[in-house]
């Protein structure tokens, strides 16, 4: 299935994660791929860089953030984290719409420049990881209740495994879908249980495209971003 075309404004991102322990080994990456633009920073790495290399990265090398930190506490506390992401620059963020509609609220009240999308469920869960907590339906029930809240509260999108695209789709056709987990069709899932390819992802609506492994543990990581490129035929946000 060939990707259908998607509207105006919603051209495809693509965010290298950039998964790594220290920012030698990020800026390392960052001289790999020198025309990229879009990288995702996960806690792993933000928890060592700390914020003011982060906004040097975005002031100086003119970067877009996807900070990855997946907040989840009491409104007032995630409404002021959100204000600080802000003031650094940050592009994209997430929030666990577990946390439940009056902290995504908050949240998105905080906003004013910076999207926020919503973790819906893990990509490394699967249906039988939800029973042992305690949720009762499948996957696909909690992200449809999960989805319900961050659309309610106004937040630009979620976060949400390939499989799982249709569903929203249906429910929510104007949501910033972000896709992580992204392989291809020959690469092993590793701890992801809910993977897809790039092709499938586009095919069913992603908006976003999150590529972490895939890249960085590639024998080419060059041949392997261009061939992402030419799978988004030049309309690809770098």
């Amino acid at each position: 299935m060939s990707p259908k075309p998607l509207s105006k404004g919603h051209r495809p991102r693509l965010w290298i994660a950039l998964d790594v322990p220290d920012a030698v080994t990020a800026e390392q990456w960052m001289r790999t791929f020198p025309e990229h633009r879009h990288y995702k920073v996960g806690m792993e790495l933000f928890y060592q860089i700390g914020p003011q290399l982060l906004r040097q990265w975005i002031e100086e090398k003119e970067l877009a953030i996807f900070l990855d930190l997946k907040l989840h506490d009491i409104p007032r506390t995630v409404a002021h984290s959100i204000t600080g992401l802000e003031r650094l620059g940050v592009r994209l963020t997430t929030i666990h719409l577990s946390g439940g509609t009056k902290m995504c609220e908050a949240a998105q009240a905080a906003s004013r420049t910076m999207d926020i999308v919503g973790v819906s469920v893990l990509t490394s869960l699967d249906d039988g990881d939800l029973t042992a907590v305690g949720i009762n339906g499948s996957v696909v029930d909690q992200l449809q209740r999960l989805a319900a809240i961050g659309r309610q509260a106004g937040l630009s999108g979620v976060v949400v495994s390939g499989r799982e695209l249709p569903v929203i789709t249906a429910v929510w056709p104007q949501a910033r879908l972000v896709v992580p987990g992204i392989r291809r069709r020959e690469d092993s899932p590793h701890d992801q249980k809910r993977v897809v390819t790039a092709n499938q992802a586009l095919s069913w609506g992603a908006t976003d495209l999150v590529v972490g492994r895939t890249l960085l543990h590639a024998e080419n990581p060059r041949e392997i971003y261009e061939e992402f490129a030419a799978l988004l035929q030049g309309e690809m946000l770098l």
